[in-house]
């Protein structure tokens, strides 16, 4: 009678463990060819999440949304450790096991504010740029004060859809050279309608490669073929009456691109990129431009290098190549107080080599595209970022080189000095 009460007690307790864990795990299996497997695979190998209690986790055993799920809360518990890149790809999954992660008792802030109607955020910066050695005479890189407020406003339709607005607002200061205009003015920076991230229909910002050819917004539709590990971006696109082409301003054109990312592995990513421009409004004839590059971590190194070409059909002799090579210790993230990284990079950037925005002389565009500073220079920049509190982002870094071309407009002879300083401040919010 005691055997027989102790087995069945046994067998109870057994089953109300399975009953329990049935009840607790209702989900389905992840599929074997699942994106998740190989993002998890990668945080994995980067330490983030624990794995499978060896240090490692088994990409060919197949699990539950339950087991994904748990792989998932790990990864979030060590987001303050992780890259941008890691935090994007966490972020990710984080969406996707959303319910799971719910199920769990995970609360994620961002998941919770995605799921907002309307979101609106942006930054104020404080800008000072201080150029010294120029030649006498010389009207380009003026000493600049700026205050910028950038505010982006995103309705979320519902699956995946969305529409999104961004505005900026800038203020020049101490400099008597501005007009009225530019002492006060404010532009739209972007205007589209997405689906995730394959598809893009407005303006939006654009910088294929490593930004050595176009850096800048365009107008058109956007489109992503692939996944994280391969993907290919393609644009059908115009540019703005007043980007610069080949060094003419104001010029309209019409753009095709197309972007090939490669991610090697969680570390290492290979990138080419190819755009053709033509419907040149101020000349006939077309400009392709082409571009490779690479980036790749070791530790706390980040090493980029990056190559671009210009190929005019209006001068076939004309050949002019770009370049661009960095390295960066540690990544400052606005969102992790005193992170912080120190960086140094050379460049050489003529100015047919790029289809930008604006005056290449000026940051008459305060925003986010590479700084027009950096067009028509050869020269080195060494600086750092520093996050002094949670939002708070200060920049500081110091140019110094030569001019590549001479330009009578500005008063400037190929080899000219270009030395400037600039300090920096960006609240989020």
């Amino acid at each position: 009678m005691k055997k027989s009460l102790v087995v069945m007690l046994t067998l109870i307790f057994i089953l109300g463990i399975a009953g329990t864990a049935l009840a607790a795990n209702p989900f389905s299996d992840v599929p074997a060819g699942h994106w998740a497997y190989s993002a998890v695979n990668k945080l994995a190998t980067a330490g983030i999440v624990d794995g499978m209690g060896d240090g490692t986790f088994k990409g060919d055993k197949t699990l539950t949304r339950y087991e994904m799920a748990t792989f998932v809360a790990r990864a979030m518990a060590k987001e303050d450790k992780a890259t941008a890149e890691q935090k994007a790809l966490i972020n990710k999954l984080a969406q996707e096991f959303a319910g799971e992660l719910q199920g769990l008792g995970v609360r994620v802030q961002r998941l919770e504010d995605g799921a907002k109607r309307i979101v609106l955020q942006g930054n104020a910066m404080f800008r000072y740029d201080q150029e010294t050695g120029k030649p006498a005479g010389s009207t380009a890189y003026a000493n600049q004060k700026n205050m910028n407020l950038d505010l982006l406003a995103t309705y979320n339709q519902g699956d995946g859809w969305a529409v999104t607005y961004e505005s900026e607002w800038t203020r020049k200061y101490d400099d008597p050279s501005y007009s009225n205009a530019e002492m006060l003015s404010t532009q739209h920076e972007q205007q589209y309608i997405t689906s995730g991230k394959h598809f893009m229909v407005g303006k939006h910002k654009y910088a294929p490669g490593y930004g050595l050819a176009l850096n800048g917004s365009i107008q058109g539709v956007q489109y992503m073929i692939g996944d994280d590990n391969l993907a290919a971006i393609l644009n059908m696109a115009h540019t703005s009456d007043t980007a610069r082409i080949n060094g003419t301003a104001n010029a309209y054109a019409d753009l095709r691109t197309a972007e090939l990312v490669w991610a090697v592995n969680s570390n290492t990513h290979l990138r080419a990129d190819y755009e053709r421009v033509e419907n040149v409004k101020n000349y006939t004839g077309y400009t392709k431009y082409s571009g490779i590059g690479g980036d790749t971590q070791f530790g706390d190194i980040k090493l980029i290098a990056a190559a671009s070409k210009v190929d005019l059909d209006t001068d076939t002799n004309y050949d002019a190549k770009a370049y661009l090579a960095k390295i960066q210790f540690k990544e400052a993230d606005k969102d992790v107080a005193h992170s912080s990284d120190l960086f140094i990079a050379y460049s050489k950037l003529p100015v047919a080599n790029t289809l930008d925005q604006g005056d290449e002389y000026t940051t008459s565009t305060v925003s986010a595209h590479r700084d027009n500073y950096f067009t028509n220079f050869k020269g080195t920049q060494i600086g750092f970022h520093y996050v002094p509190m949670k939002n708070t982002l200060v920049t500081v870094w110091y140019m110094t080189g030569k001019t590549i071309e001479g330009d009578t407009t500005y008063g400037l002879a190929a080899g000219d000095n270009v030395k400037i300083v600039r300090a920096q401040a960006q609240f989020f919010f």
